[in-house]
């Protein structure tokens, strides 16, 4: 067993873009409020987080947003990550990363349903593909899905609102079929999907994204049911962190639940501790999501 607990953290960065022209209309911060999102996020992952073993990212634009941030954080606390980044398919140029501590073996990378197509549109189903990571800490391997889904933007309006709430029933139902999959092909291994999943517990009227992912769809107060795609199912993490503080976001002065961490029943034995960091605007509009583990 390791002294130290193997920590995973999951945190949207606000759309941290960095200074350069890359040209693709995407944002462009001037060179000094660059830095500046560089040192906090620095400091928030080194002092505030404590150096997770493992950090799944969204809302960052490339790797040299996260090489500037790796060199802050190993010029302040002697700490080295290794970078995983592969770019999506969002027009605004965000995209999912991890960025792993060195002393955790790397042993698979992959971006998932890249080419998978939403049927009523015949567009990409995912802007950003879903990043998987398979890693390995002290003899104990975990596979890690890293999503930002689809958000409830447009979901009310009369012009948009089916294709969104439709949108995100096949997002859920395909990462549900994959996980399921997962488990039925690797029943003795590790299994995580975490980040911005951008859905609501309890569910909003449209679609149970969380409970379908999870396998346990409610299917009585929404307007789009969907079936039930995952056995055993998925235990939700943040169940374990009191009602008070279970949320990441605050939309209309209302505090909501959108980042998860969802383990299959393997893995949930090994936690130990799970919380939500508070909410810095200066850093981020969501909170951060951290977890120990020991084994």
């Amino acid at each position: 067993m390791s002294a130290e607990p193997f920590r995973v953290l999951t945190q949207n960065m606000d759309r941290l873009f960095d200074n350069v022209d890359d040209g693709n209309n995407e944002e462009i911060l001037s060179r000094g409020r660059f830095r500046k999102k560089v040192k906090s996020a620095a400091k928030k992952f080194g002092k505030h987080f404590g150096l997770p073993h493992i950090i799944a990212l969204q809302e960052v634009e490339n790797l040299y947003v996260l090489q500037q941030i790796a060199t802050e954080i190993r010029h302040r606390y002697q700490a080295r990550y290794r970078i995983i980044l592969i770019p999506g398919q969002d027009v605004s140029g965000i995209n999912l990363a991890f960025l792993v501590r060195f002393g955790v073996e790397i042993k698979k990378v992959d971006q998932l349903f890249a080419n998978k197509v939403f049927k009523l549109t015949g567009n990409p189903l995912f802007s950003r593909p879903p990043l998987y990571l398979e890693a390995c800490y002290i003899d104990n391997c975990i596979s890690f899905l890293n999503l930002h889904l689809r958000s409830m933007r447009g979901i009310d309006s009369k012009e948009d609102g089916d294709r969104v709430a439709r949108k995100r029933l096949s997002q859920a139902e395909t990462i549900a079929t994959w996980s399921n999959r997962f488990q039925q092909s690797r029943p003795d291994s590790s299994l995580m999907i975490l980040g911005d999943i951008n859905a609501l517990t309890p569910t909003d009227k449209h679609v149970d994204v969380a409970g379908i992912i999870r396998g346990i769809p409610n299917n009585v107060n929404v307007r789009l049911t969907a079936r039930d795609l995952v056995e055993p199912d998925l235990v939700d993490l943040t169940d374990l962190i009191p009602q008070n503080k279970r949320y990441s976001f605050i939309f209309r002065k209302r505090q909501q639940q959108l980042d998860y961490m969802f383990v299959n029943q393997n893995f949930a034995a090994d936690l130990e501790v799970i919380t939500f960091s508070r909410i810095d605007r200066h850093f981020s509009d969501h909170a951060g999501l951290l977890a120990w583990f020991h084994w």
